[in-house]
C-alpha cells in the first residue's frame, strides 16, 4: 500500500481548510499520515513508522520514513502539537543520544557526556519534579461510623436521667420537641412509627 505519494494534493486539501474533494486514495493517504501523527505525539518516531511497516500496510522501511516526514510537514506546519508530546519525543531523542555515547565510551569525559544527556533527558521529562497529587478515590475516602453509645470510643456512658431532667427543665419549646430531644440523647427508644407520622404531618402543612 501507499506506493505513491499524494503529499503535494494533500497540502492544497489542507491549504483549503479541508474543503476539496479527495479520491478514496488519497483519502486512505491522508487518513494514514494523521495516525502517524497521533502515534508520533505518543509512542515516539521509531513506533509510527513500525505502524506502517505491518499488517494492513506492510510498507518498506524507507517509504514508512519518507511517509513520517511527510505527516511532520503537513501537520506540524501550525504549532499545535502538545507540550507533553514534544517533552516525550526529545526524551525519546536524548535517550537514545546517550545510549550511542554509552556503548562508545572510552573515556571519562564520554561518561560525562552521558550523564549530561541522561540529565537532561530526565528534566525535560520533569523526572525531577514531584509527581502531582491525584485526587483521592472514593475507596481511599476514611470511613466515619457514627454510635451513641459512648463507651466504644473510651468514654463513660452519660446518666440518662440526668439528661431526660435536663431536657424536661427547658423551658419554651413544645413536649413533642422534648420527646425528640430525648429520643436524640437516647433517653427513650425511638418510636418509628410516630417519626413517620411526623413526618407526613410535616408534609401535608408544605
Amino acid at each position: 500500500m501507499f506506493k505513491q505519494s499524494y503529499f503535494d494534493t494533500l497540502q492544497d486539501y489542507v491549504a483549503s481548510g479541508c474543503t476539496l474533494e479527495l479520491t478514496q486514495d488519497e483519502l486512505d493517504y491522508y487518513n494514514a499520515l494523521y495516525a502517524l501523527v497521533g502515534i508520533n505525539r505518543k509512542y515516539g518516531k521509531d513506533n509510527a513508522i513500525a505502524f506502517l511497516m505491518h499488517e494492513p500496510f506492510n510498507v518498506e522501511r524507507m517509504r514508512a520514513r519518507q511517509m513520517y516526514s511527510e505527516a511532520l510537514n503537513l501537520f506540524f506546519t501550525n504549532d499545535a502539537i502538545e507540550n507533553s508530546a514534544h517533552r516525550n519525543m526529545l526524551f525519546d531523542d536524548l535517550q537514545k543520544a546517550a545510549l550511542v555515547v554509552l556503548k562508545n565510551a572510552t573515556s571519562a569525559k564520554d561518561m560525562e557526556v552521558y550523564g549530561n544527556l541522561i540529565t537532561q533527558a530526565a528534566r525535560i521529562k520533569q523526572l525531577d519534579k514531584p509527581d502531582p497529587v491525584k485526587p483521592k478515590e472514593i475507596d481511599d475516602k476514611p470511613i466515619k461510623i457514627y454510635d451513641l453509645n459512648s463507651e466504644k470510643v473510651g468514654l463513660p456512658q452519660a446518666n440518662r436521667q440526668q439528661l431526660a431532667a435536663q431536657i424536661d427543665s427547658i423551658q419554651d419549646i413544645p413536649g413533642k420537641e422534648k420527646i425528640r430531644l430525648k429520643r436524640d440523647a437516647g433517653v427513650i427508644d425511638v418510636d418509628f412509627e410516630e417519626m413517620l407520622n411526623d413526618q407526613e404531618e410535616k408534609t401535608k402543612d408544605l
